[in-house]
């Protein structure tokens, strides 16, 4: 899943998910963990925070089950128990989206996004509790040149020269020539980053060098257009080693 660090990290998805031009994600996690000790804890394949502190959680979904309602919910009760902290006041929890991206219309109705908000049923007005749950239905076939049916068709595309997105072409297109030929990118290419990823840390490690994760990082930070934090995030450098590669850049 560590493709999200990439293809997140500059807003570009979630700009055209949520149709907001302007947003700003500050911060990408990908296989995020938050602990429960009352219950089952959860891992989050995207956690995302933006410039004014709302907070995104992206799933990636083949399986119907693994995105039923009721894991959406669960999710969205997480999100807020990792944030609100002792004694501050629910006011102070922030707006949140919980986001899957599945390969099959798992709510049925034939609809390319579906968005679930609260409402209150005896006036239609929104509840505006600050949650939303959204589904991305992978298997919707839309039309050239919009830009969420592009998204779509991008996102379940075996090859980057047919991707109708430049972006997300150009960075699978950039790893799979750097790193060779690793097959097809089953679900939402998400396996090419995570096996390419393995495959740059594993060599680092094997060598021994900083070059090579000093030259890994700044690859990444040209051609991926990254800032040196999301580029060393990527390449899983551990967070207490990050300061010295940051003077040899």
């Amino acid at each position: 899943m560590t493709l999200f660090s990439a293809v997140f990290a500059d807003n570009y998805v979630l700009r055209i998910i949520l149709e907001k031009d302007d947003l700003k994600v500050l911060k990408v996690q990908t296989q995020k963990s938050v602990e429960n000790m009352y219950g089952r804890s959860v891992r989050f394949d995207v956690f995302a925070t933006d410039k004014i502190g709302k907070l995104y959680n992206i799933e990636v979904q083949r399986a119907d089950d693994g995105a039923i309602p009721e894991r959406a919910r669960y999710n969205s009760v997480m999100l807020d128990y990792h944030e609100l902290k002792k004694q501050e006041k629910f006011k102070a929890l922030p707006e949140s989206f919980i986001i899957f991206i599945t390969e099959n219309d798992v709510i049925g109705d034939g609809k390319k996004i579906y968005h679930a908000d609260r409402i209150i049923r005896e006036t239609g007005k929104d509840f505006n509790d600050g949650t939303h749950i959204i589904y991305v239905n992978g298997s919707f076939k839309g039309e050239k040149g919009k830009p969420l049916d592009d998204l779509i068709h991008d996102f379940f595309c075996d090859n980057p020269q047919d991707m109708r997105h430049k972006q997300i072409a150009d960075r699978v297109s950039f790893l799979k020539e750097n790193k060779g030929d690793v097959g097809k990118m089953s679900s939402i290419i998400a396996e090419i980053f995570k096996d390419e990823i393995a495959e740059a840390a594993k060599k680092a490690e094997a060598e021994g060098k900083e070059k090579t994760l000093i030259e890994n990082i700044r690859s990444m930070m040209k051609k991926l257009n990254l800032t040196p934090q999301q580029a060393m995030d990527i390449l899983e450098i551990p967070a207490n080693e990050q300061n010295k590669y940051f003077t040899l850049i």
